[in-house]
């Protein structure tokens, strides 16, 4: 029977072990070491490194296409189900595979291990799929659709359901009860916390009169896009003229950023193969404490810098691809927006809001005790038409002009909270 001290000893030298060996694997190893496990769609292990599975990687670039181009989840299983194509353990596919599938960092060429044993995590650099433009735009189209999930204003006309948002970071859903002619938007924490979900503390317990909410930001909205010069008739006309060749530059500079990013990652790499390497030779007794930790400082940071790096690109192209959406917007939008704002939809916001932050606004009543008295609302634009400015470069207005960029967000104010009673008082001073 082994003592307590020697089970103890045994249980060290057996983490070392594996440890070391994890970390011996991706020393030596190229890139995609495959470390264990189901390998995901899309790859195949051969000879214990993540390859592309040829056939697999193009199925994964149509259901990323097709979902990208608004197809719904059950029209792409269909029509892998129609083609013959197969998932790998069932006869057909279901719609929470394909899902999963969507949401998987993997296809953009990482795939984070984490080691059971130690509960350490190893980055692996592994053949890209999806390129971050893509997969990006996907992912905004996913949390839309879950935004709207259990929101069931969506049977009604819910204007800002997709765009508000709580302090808090749970989604604001829309509530409508016609029977007692209740239309309101709350924060979605309580219902998520009953169904067991971990949400953060939240003190916006009130909700929002739905009708009042959209007339309140909706004015607010018109008057900065109708102030703005970046989508005064002039500016337009210019960007329409311009359309073709502005998108097919998006294109080449969010190319250039994707290569970018895979040099990065090649980078990346040979840093964690360093980075394995000394552990290993640490672990090993091959290197001294004092030099293995200086080493590891320098070789982290500039896995840091190059991660950093990489989100910064990665940020480059979602704001492109938000140019690119712009374009387009103004493209379909552009000819009197003054216009449209009489009639506002959905659609029509999507093109320039991302979403609208709601925050409680507290004080105290006449006893002294702190209640929530409202809500303050911050709306944040795709582009910065907040306070933009024009100005002609020379004195001769034919030599062109300048927009010089404003701010994209907008503080609209705060909003009461509706008050009980008849309702007279109520609608007299728009309080709500």
């Amino acid at each position: 029977m082994f003592t307590l001290s020697q089970q103890f000893d045994r249980e060290q030298r057996r983490e070392v072990s594996v440890r070391g060996k994890r970390h011996k694997s991706l020393a030596e190893g190229k890139t995609g070491v495959f470390m264990g496990g189901t390998i995901n769609y899309g790859y195949k292990n051969i000879n214990k490194y993540w390859v592309e599975d040829e056939e697999e990687a193009k199925t994964v670039q149509i259901v990323f296409s097709m979902y990208e181009q608004k197809a719904p989840l059950k029209e792409i299983k269909t029509f892998l189900d129609s083609e013959g194509i197969k998932p790998r353990r069932a006869k057909f596919w279901s719609m929470g595979t394909i899902h999963t599938m969507l949401r998987n960092k993997v296809y953009l060429g990482e795939y984070n291990w984490k080691d059971k044993d130690s509960g350490e995590a190893f980055k692996i650099i592994v053949p890209q799929i999806i390129s971050h433009s893509m997969f990006s735009r996907v992912q905004e189209r996913l949390k839309k659709k879950t935004r709207n999930q259990g929101n069931n204003s969506r049977k009604y006309i819910s204007l800002l359901s997709d765009f508000l948002k709580c302090y808090c970071g749970e989604k604001i859903t829309g509530h409508v009860r016609e029977s007692v002619n209740r239309k309101v938007y709350e924060c979605a924490s309580k219902h998520n916390y009953w169904k067991g979900k971990d949400v953060a503390e939240c003190h916006n317990r009130r909700s929002m009169n739905m009708d009042m909410t959209d007339k309140f930001v909706v004015d607010k909205i018109r008057d900065v896009m109708g102030n703005s010069h970046i989508l005064k008739d002039r500016f337009k006309k210019d960007v329409l003229s311009q359309k073709s060749i502005d998108a097919s530059q998006i294109d080449i500079e969010k190319k250039m950023r994707e290569n970018k990013i895979k040099k990065i990652n090649n980078e990346l790499a040979l840093s964690i193969k360093s980075i394995s390497t000394v552990e290993v030779n640490h672990m090993m007794q091959k290197m001294d404490d004092e030099i293995y930790e200086e080493v590891m400082q320098g070789l982290m940071e500039v896995k840091a810098t190059l991660d950093d790096d990489k989100s910064q690109y990665i940020e480059e192209i979602r704001e492109l691809d938000n140019r690119r959406d712009w374009i387009d917007w103004i493209t379909r939008y552009g000819d009197d927006i003054k216009k449209r704002f009489e009639n506002p939809t959905t659609e029509l916001l999507e093109g320039m809001i991302g979403s609208i932050e709601v925050h409680p606004t507290f004080d105290k009543d006449r006893d002294g005790v702190e209640k929530q008295y409202g809500h303050k609302l911050i709306v944040n634009f795709k582009q910065p038409i907040v306070d933009d400015k024009f100005e002609y470069i020379t004195d001769k207005k034919s030599d062109g002009y300048n927009i010089i960029n404003g701010k994209k967000k907008l503080d609209v104010g705060k909003l009461g909270i509706l008050k009980g009673g008849r309702g007279k008082s109520a609608k007299k001073n728009h309080r709500i």
